[in-house]
């Protein structure tokens, strides 16, 4: 069972005994695996005597240019349908390229930071509900179905609230996922065999690499391709590590077979789509993309450029007539919309907006700026803040400015950053800050055994063969993966300015405890990662 093997891999952590200054007690670590802090509630309204069941469909690594519901290439006949009798949001921002801490935010409404380095300590540290917890708090059955290892509970601690979180799946080394069908046949039987409101959360893993569509997908947009490039992981990987750059036409291949993959998964999803119930509340989206360009190829984790930020969002429900939105928002603010629109109470703490006024035809949407950054525990931290027209990206040594009227692709940064952008990190910075007395205490690191560190590195979190974090300690001699500040990376970094986020690591030989042969979570992947 995945689950099991995955706790097994950890430490023999000690419970911490620490308390937050939320005063609430940090939870035991499960074996130095996940942990799942204490929820507390904030929560301001009264809600709906009787909500709306919610149906939640992430499809990762899904970015939303090349879907044909967006005008892409892929066909989506039934992605296309669900925006017909709903609203389709042009310009969806997700606020963290990686699986785990995009879910936490999707699902919670705050900014992926507040959790804390959910990789490394197996949970958030977050206290505040998630929509789950609110769900079941309001007396909703919750299910969630989960396609792809990185989002197991012993990988990232995101069963919080669910009564129902299905994990359990074998494990194809070479593609690291829960087929589809799998996904939906366990969602559509859960959501039958419900007799009140519920909350199901369901993911898809498959358009994530290796892509490997099967027929008729595997050669529909490319039928003419003689090439030997495939889309296997063992094919991508020196393009991913930056060791190789794709000639034009295998690249073109390969995208040939990531829209195969989407076309794909359109089709399986219908099933779920087709067993909701009339006045649920639907939404599919994704947690990121995925980049074909700007020499970062097959891979999403060190990128900010709208490739691996823009995601698809649709959301149908009771009331929400057909209408496309052109405004900017970001993932935080799904939570906080998908409650008002079922009918449950939000909690004060909520960083997202809720639009659900507007998608029934009372008022507009106004989200200045949508702020994404790269995981600021690894080396090397960028920071993106974009708004309707403008775009900034701070990488450690240089300032990428776009303006996306006129270079929508972001291919010629030019120019001053705008003045609206100027201050965002600052702003950015306090909202993370205004948190963290809403934190419990982190627990232990967790360490992995070489099995799940060869699974990490097919999927690009560690850089093959690496034997651990560079030596050097975080202030007070803490290990990687235990914040140096409340809310996370020492308190003296911001995002974007080098040499001031994120703790450098633990000791040489990525060994902790005297336990050899494991490594921990959350060390840095191969220096080549970073976007040029």
């Amino acid at each position: 069972m995945i689950a099991a093997l995955l706790l097994a891999c950890a430490t023999e952590a000690p419970t911490p005994s620490g308390e937050s200054p939320s005063g609430q007690q940090a939870p035991p670590s499960a074996g130095g695996g996940t942990f799942h802090a204490t929820p507390t509630f904030e929560l301001e309204g009264e809600g709906a005597q009787t909500p709306r069941p919610i149906i939640v469909i992430s499809l990762d690594t899904v970015r939303a240019d090349r879907l044909g519901v967006y005008g892409g290439r892929a066909q989506t006949p039934t992605l296309s349908a669900l925006a017909g009798e709903g609203a389709r949001f042009d310009q969806a921002i997700s606020h963290f390229p990686e699986t785990c801490l995009s879910h936490w935010s999707m699902l919670s409404g705050v900014l992926p930071e507040v959790h804390g380095n959910v990789p490394a300590h197996g949970g958030s540290r977050y206290s505040g509900p998630t929509l789950a917890e609110v769900a079941q708090r309001s007396g909703m059955s919750t299910g969630a179905f989960i396609g792809g290892i990185t989002l197991t509970d012993a990988s990232c601690g995101l069963a919080r609230g669910f009564e129902t979180y299905d994990d359990q799946f074998a494990i194809d080394p070479t593609d690291m996922r829960r087929p589809a069908d799998d996904v939906t046949a366990a969602a559509v039987a859960w959501m039958q065999a419900q007799s009140g409101p519920y909350l199901a959360f369901v993911h898809y893993f498959d358009a994530h690499f290796p892509y490997t569509p099967p027929a008729p997908w595997d050669t529909r947009y490319d039928p003419d391709y003689t090439g030997s490039i495939s889309g296997s992981d063992a094919d991508l990987r020196p393009y991913r590590d930056g060791g190789r750059v794709p000639a034009q036409r295998d690249l073109e291949h390969i995208l040939a077979l990531y829209d195969g993959e989407l076309s794909d998964l359109d089709a399986r999803i219908a099933p779920v789509l087709a067993a909701a119930p009339a006045d649920a509340v639907v939404v599919v989206t994704a947690d990121h993309g995925e980049s074909f360009e700007h020499d970062y190829y097959f891979n999403h984790r060190a990128g900010l450029w709208d490739g691996v930020l823009h995601v698809p969002l649709i959301v149908r429900a009771p009331g929400v007539s057909p209408q496309v939105r052109p405004e900017q928002i970001g993932l935080i603010d799904v939570l906080p919309t998908v409650s008002a629109l079922a009918g449950l109470p939000v909690d004060a703490r909520v960083q997202g907006r809720s639009f659900a006024a507007a998608l029934q035809g009372d008022g507009g949407i106004e989200r200045e700026r949508v702020v994404a950054i790269t995981d600021p525990w690894m080396p090397q931290p960028q920071i993106a803040a974009r708004t309707q027209d403008a775009k900034v990206i701070h990488q450690e040594d240089r300032t990428l400015v776009y303006d996306l009227t006129t270079d929508p692709a972001e291919e010629d940064p030019a120019g001053d950053v705008p003045a609206e952008l100027e201050d965002f990190r600052d702003e950015y910075r306090a909202e993370v800050t205004a948190l963290e007395g809403d934190q419990v205490a982190a627990p232990e690191q967790r360490l992995v055994d070489d099995e799940e560190r060869q699974r990490l590195e097919a999927l690009g979190y560690l850089a093959p063969g690496q034997p651990g974090p560079p030596p050097g300690g975080q202030p007070g001699g803490q290990p990687r993966g235990q914040s140096g500040g409340p809310h996370g990376p020492p308190p003296h970094g911001q995002p974007g300015q080098s040499g001031q986020m994120g703790p450098p690591g633990p000791p040489p030989g990525g060994q902790q405890g005297g336990q050899p042969g494991r490594k921990p979570m959350g060390q840095p992947p191969n220096g080549k990662h970073r976007p040029k």
